[in-house]
């Protein structure tokens, strides 16, 4: 039926045109294009009623994330406890390697020190035996000095003059005449003398002619002990000098406060000197 109706309508559209042709040449119209009706296919609308409609998202639709289970977290969490036992056990091997290497260093060193101890003993019982040596060579020198000085010592006290009979007196004597005139340094008369010049004075008065100065005066007679000292020896000690009055007396020129007197032979190291 659809298919006559094609033809059909075809037809009389071809006809219309033949008897409205004459027409056309005086005044062409516009000619409608013919619209054939739709034509349904059968397989393809049985096709369309069978399929399901889809189905569209609903608005405000909730997901659900579905996370790991209670087998997943035990196996991460034993992973992780095996990660750190084996980073612990790591440190500590390495711990123990620096120990060791410390404790062979200390070892090392206290075996440096050891022998640099060692060494030293041995230098240091080197020096004693050194300074022993030395201590022995220094108390033999130090002996055969003092053996020396003894015999010259000796010697001179066995060679020492024996004074003059009465001539200690009278030179002791002479010393007291000067006893109160006053101290003058650099002084030889009786009107002020200081200690050699005194003393130089009271010797010029017997003929003995003694050098300006302690020191000259005392090199110039031989020194005696103390024991053997008589009045009119010299008594003398660097800087100072007096003539010997016997027991521990002396008179001297001290100072401008004692001027010339006799009095104890003060503290110091004093020598008794004998001039022939």
């Amino acid at each position: 039926m659809a298919a006559a109706m094609l033809f059909g309508g075809a037809s009389a559209a071809t006809a219309e045109t033949q008897a409205d042709a004459p027409q056309a040449e005086a005044a062409p119209s516009v000619i409608a294009p013919a619209v054939a009706p739709a034509v349904g296919i059968p397989a393809a609308e049985s096709a369309a009623e069978d399929a399901e409609p889809a189905l569209a998202p609903v608005a405000g639709a909730i997901s659900i994330e579905v996370g790991p289970t209670e087998e997943e977290i035990a196996a991460a969490e034993a992973a992780e406890r095996e990660a750190a036992e084996r980073a612990a056990a790591e440190r500590e091997a390495e711990q123990q390697d620096d120990e060791g290497t410390e404790t062979r260093q200390d070892e090392s060193s206290s075996r440096s020190t050891d022998r640099s101890s060692r060494s030293n003993e041995q230098d240091d019982s080197s020096s004693e035996q050194s300074s022993s040596s030395s201590s022995s060579s220094s108390s033999s020198s130090s002996s055969s000095s003092s053996s020396s000085s003894s015999s010259e010592d000796s010697q001179k006290q066995k060679s020492a003059p024996a004074p003059a009979a009465g001539k200690g007196s009278s030179i002791l004597a002479t010393a007291r005449s000067g006893v109160g005139t006053p101290y003058v340094y650099g002084g030889t008369s009786s009107s002020g003398w200081d200690c050699s010049g005194f003393v130089q004075w009271v010797y010029a008065q017997h003929g003995i002619n003694l050098p300006r100065g302690a020191a000259g005066q005392a090199a110039a007679g031989t020194v005696i002990p103390r024991s053997q000292a008589q009045p009119g020896d010299l008594v003398y000690k660097p800087g100072h000098i007096g003539i010997y009055a016997g027991g521990n007396q002396f008179v001297d020129a001290g100072n401008s406060r004692v001027d010339t007197s006799e009095r104890n032979i003060y503290s110091g190291s004093w020598t008794f000197i004998r001039v022939g």
